[in-house]
């Protein structure tokens, strides 16, 4: 699809999103099968297709009623999937609570009460802050209940897996020493200790403060591979929420060097689902973001790294990572540098035996991808 097209189809999109976010009726419009084609692959590509479907529903606008039973279904799917996980995650709640182990609901489960519906507000898993000092205790109540241990103690966060839906990362930090900025490591260090208590042994953000904390992740995936649409619409029911202090947010923000980027996002947000114009630059940042997907996509991290690094060092670098990747996932070749060839040797047979489409697309993309000019 041509660049012009895919700008006019994302524009009626999230034209659509706005009159549902503002609540307003769309009767008088009509989506054929090919744009709502369109839209589906968008929400797809978005985590929004339950949101779609109320979108479409709440605005009354025409579609075909076998397209709309479609969505009403997936809809329907996807709420069973989301009490199931609520069912849990009460039951976690209340272990955590009993055992006196502190803990911080973050992200999706924070923002979904935002929305018009909070059953759209899609999200893979549930990401929870906690007491690291515990994590035995809550290992035990994850093993307790059959949880498959996809990851312990590797990075700032563990892993907890079962069927049919359920996906718990148990967050020991915000963000991760040697992989994220560390003005954020340290900004962010003490912020369960710090946050007040709700409930129990419940913590929660202020309204500032999270927002503050969903900037700079959301920078985290916009830097690194993008971020989608979703996180627009999570920008904008949040600020349409809340009445924020920005004078205290913005000197918190200068400290992450993330007062343009709020400023930007915040401003785009509004614009895009208030309707108002955007600039050339702001369309282009629509595009970028509606092509990247909820967590961004691969070919936007290969292409961001093959700019700043160049072909030859982002490919040696995919092959023999920093220093800093052995400290987080083999700390015993961290301690002991000899045995990072061994470290190599099952990096490379992850790879080649794990998930090798995914090293063959990416080899591609290196090649394909433009190095940034360098002036003289």
């Amino acid at each position: 699809m041509e660049q012009e097209q895919f700008f006019n189809n994302v524009s009626k999109y999230v034209h659509l999103v706005s009159l549902y976010l503002n609540k307003k009726d769309a009767s008088d419009l009509t989506i054929d099968d090919n744009e709502l084609s369109f839209f589906v692959k968008l929400s797809k590509h978005h985590s929004l297709v339950s949101f779609l479907y109320k979108v479409i529903k709440d605005t009354k606008v025409n579609v075909s009623e076998q397209s709309l039973k479609r969505l009403e279904e997936y809809y329907y799917s996807r709420l069973q999937k989301v009490v199931l996980f609520d069912k849990e995650r009460k039951s976690l709640f209340q272990y955590l609570n009993e055992n006196q182990i502190d803990y911080l609901p973050l992200k999706g489960l924070i923002i979904k009460d935002f929305y018009l519906d909070p059953y759209t507000r899609e999200f893979a898993d549930n990401d929870i802050l906690f007491d690291p000092n515990k994590d035995e205790l809550v290992k035990k109540f994850f093993t307790s209940r059959h949880y498959e241990i996809e990851q312990y103690k590797k990075t700032n966060h563990d892993v907890y897996l079962k069927k049919p839906v359920y996906n718990f990362e148990m967050h020991r930090a915000l963000f991760m020493v040697n992989e994220d900025y560390p003005s954020y490591v340290a900004y962010f260090e003490n912020c369960l200790k710090n946050s007040p208590v709700k409930e129990g042994y419940e913590h929660y953000l202020n309204k500032e403060d999270f927002y503050i904390y969903f900037t700079a992740h959301s920078y985290k995936h916009y830097q690194n591979s993008g971020c989608g649409i979703r996180t627009l619409v999570d920008y904008y029911l949040y600020l349409k929420n809340n009445n924020l202090d920005f004078s205290y947010i913005n000197q918190e923000l200068e400290k992450l060097d993330l007062v343009d980027f709020s400023n930007k996002f915040r401003e785009l947000a509004i614009k895009i689902f208030d309707e108002t114009s955007l600039t050339d630059e702001e369309k282009e940042t629509l595009l970028f973001i509606a092509s990247s997907g909820t967590y961004g996509t691969l070919e936007n991290s290969v292409s961001k790294g093959v700019k700043k690094k160049g072909k030859f060092r982002y490919f040696m670098s995919r092959i023999f990572p920093p220093m800093s990747y052995y400290k987080t996932y083999h700390s015993w070749a961290y301690k002991s540098k000899v045995l990072i060839p061994v470290a190599w040797f099952i990096r490379f047979f992850r790879i080649l035996f794990k998930n090798p489409g995914k090293a063959t697309k990416e080899l591609k993309m290196i090649t394909k991808s433009k190095e940034e000019k360098k002036s003289n």
